[in-house]
């Protein structure tokens, strides 16, 4: 009786930590839709959440931190769910982490809209470049042996067309089931040759 006591106040403040850092994000969701990073002050973004600053520096040094940390646990869920997929076929696996892909993208789409976007953080999508041309090359071990100039151009078609899909997609705030989008990316990713390389 006394563990469960203990426990509850813990799970108390998670919730409040977890409540906190959601409605600083939804701040600094909103200013990155009109303003760069670098413009953007840990005063305004604590006005707009409601919250003094002080309970902004518990958890962050500044405001490029705290994107940091976004983005960090952001690639964390992504590498998580994309992990799941380490041991399926080849043929399987690219429909399938294309759905996770666009399922991920869809439950973080306020997020990748503001990052993906001119005020976003270039950073970003570099890391997410990355982490799909990790993914490529698990799912076609082939293009190791592939001929490298080759390879780089088919996944630059590749990877900068699916950026324009999400893109697109999360502009028109993901109308079409993630699902859809991810048979549409993997037409499109076939008829680009990525698979045939």
């Amino acid at each position: 009786m006394e563990t469960a006591e203990k426990n509850e106040p813990e799970k108390k403040e998670d919730r409040r930590v977890r409540r906190t850092k959601k409605l600083l994000t939804q701040a600094l969701t909103e200013l990155l839709q009109k303003k760069q990073i670098n413009e953007i002050t840990v005063k305004e973004l604590t006005d707009l959440a409601d919250m003094n600053r002080g309970t902004f520096y518990l958890y962050y040094k500044d405001v490029f931190d705290m994107l940091e940390k976004i983005e960090d646990s952001m690639f964390e869920t992504l590498d998580t769910i994309l992990s799941l997929h380490e041991h399926e076929d080849a043929a399987a696996r690219t429909g399938a982490i294309l759905i996770d892909l666009f399922r991920f993208i869809e439950d973080n789409q306020e997020m990748c809209r503001v990052l993906l976007s001119p005020h976003g953080d270039m950073n970003f999508l570099h890391r997410l470049n990355e982490v799909v041309r990790e993914k490529c090359l698990q799912a076609w071990p082939g293009l190791r042996k592939a001929d490298d100039v080759s390879f780089e151009y088919h996944y630059n078609f590749v990877i900068f067309g699916c950026g324009g899909v999400i893109r697109a997609w999360v502009n028109r705030n993901c109308r079409e089931p993630a699902e859809q989008m991810a048979e549409l990316a993997d037409l499109m990713i076939r008829r680009g040759g990525l698979a045939d390389v």
